[in-house]
Formats: structure tokens, sequence, C-alpha cells
């Protein structure tokens, strides 16, 4: 039996993809999601640590899905389709037949193209409706109750957080089904090549989480070799 050595690249991409796979399975199991990935609040800490780790790990796993792709090929996964195309049309019974019921644990789907980073907006200055409001009507009245802006933030708070906790359960199920999430990468980079009027499937720049002081220095390092490579290997497929 003869084992075909792996340059060290290659080691790279297989140590970080089960490093990732290790992490993410721990984050789900630390937040005790089960059947139904209901979590609507956590802790603020909590929330900020989560959207930090998904930033990390959702970069991390588009760029590895793409060097596998490239590195299987994409005739693999078929024949690009013409630009404009149309998909078969499915009956409408099968968009109606699922129970309503069983539409609540359906697993989302990993989004495979990054955000394209729009503009933070400014929201409106705040302002009271009626003018000031009296704070003592009279000096045997209590206070009035505080604004809901007007209480101090506390790492005690519940936060909404349950798109975060959906972006981690489509994360986990790429790792569950690594297979199913190559072939849709791999359809995805076929459609930005159906035509000169398709667009390129691109990456982003790493977000800041990835070069965050507490990421250990080597996962820095590999992140950014990963991300680099994915970088080159895509201009060249675009180019090509």
């Amino acid at each position: 039996m003869s084992l075909t050595p792996l340059d060290p690249f290659q080691s790279l991409v297989m140590v970080a993809w089960r490093r990732a796979d290790y992490l993410v399975h721990q984050m789900v199991r630390a937040l005790g999601l089960g059947l139904l990935p209901c979590k609507p609040f956590l802790l603020r800490p909590v929330r900020a640590r989560l959207a930090a780790d998904l930033a990390r790990f959702e970069a991390l796993t588009r760029r590895l899905l793409v060097l596998m792709v490239l590195e299987k090929g994409l005739s693999f996964y078929g024949a690009a389709r013409p630009c404009g195309t149309a998909r078969g049309k499915q009956p409408a019974s099968a968009h109606t037949s699922a129970p309503q019921s069983r539409r609540c644990l359906t697993v989302p789907a990993f989004r495979l193209a990054e955000s394209t980073g729009r503009a933070a907006s400014t929201p409106p200055p705040r302002r009271l409706k009626g003018g000031p409001r009296p704070r003592i009507l009279r000096l045997d009245q209590p206070l009035p109750p505080p604004e809901p802006w007007e209480y101090p933030v506390l790492a005690e708070d519940l936060v909404p957080s349950q798109p975060l906790i959906r972006r981690l359960v489509a994360l986990n199920q790429v790792f569950v089904d690594p297979a199913t999430h190559l072939a849709r990468m791999g359809r995805h980079l076929l459609r930005s090549r159906a035509g000169p009027t398709a667009p390129r499937y691109k990456l982003a720049a790493l977000p800041p989480a990835a070069r965050a002081r507490r990421v250990p220095k080597d996962e820095r390092d590999a992140l950014e070799q990963i991300h680099d490579e994915a970088v080159y290997q895509l201009d060249r497929l675009n180019s090509s």
C-alpha cells in the first residue's frame, strides 16, 4: 500500500478544515443547539464572541471550498449553463407539499458569496415626541420610568441573536455534509463563467475578526496564506 505524499499547502488546507470542523462543532455544543436550533437571545458578551467567530470561520470555509473545488476541477461538477437559460420549473405542489410544521425544522443554507460591504448608514438623530418630558410632575409623585435607550448597557443584558444562530447552524452543516456544499460551490463557480456578462465570483478582504489578537498567530498566518492562494486561483480562473 502506497500513500500519495501531500505538498505543504495541501496539508495546510486539510489541517485548517479539520480544525474548523472541530471548533465549529464545539460552538454548537457549547450553545446547546439540538434538533430545533432556536436560541433567540444571548448574553451580550456571548453574542459578540459568536459574531466574531462566525465572521472568521465563514471566511475560512468559503476559501477552503473554493480551493478544494478548483483542485478537483470544475469539469467534475458539470458543464456551465449559458447565461439567461431558465431552469426547469417545478410544479406548485412541490413547494406546498411539505407540512407547515416541518418548515420550522429546515436547515438554513450556507452563504457561498460574501457580502458586498454596504456602507454603514447614519441613523437620524433621536427626537422626543412632544418635546422634553418633565422628570418631576409633583413633589409627592415618583419619577417616571426611563426610556429604553436610557438604561445602561450591561453584560447581563439579553440581546436578539437568532440570525447568528441560523448562520452557525448553516456553517456547521458544511462540515456535516461537505460533498453537498462542494457541489454547490462548484455549480456556483460554473455559473460565474457561464458567459461574458455573468458576474465573476470574487473574495473580499479578510474580516477584522480574522486578525484579532485573541486569534492564535499560527491560525492568522494560515488564514492569510489560504486567502492569498484562493484569490490567486480565482484570478487565474476568471482571466482564463
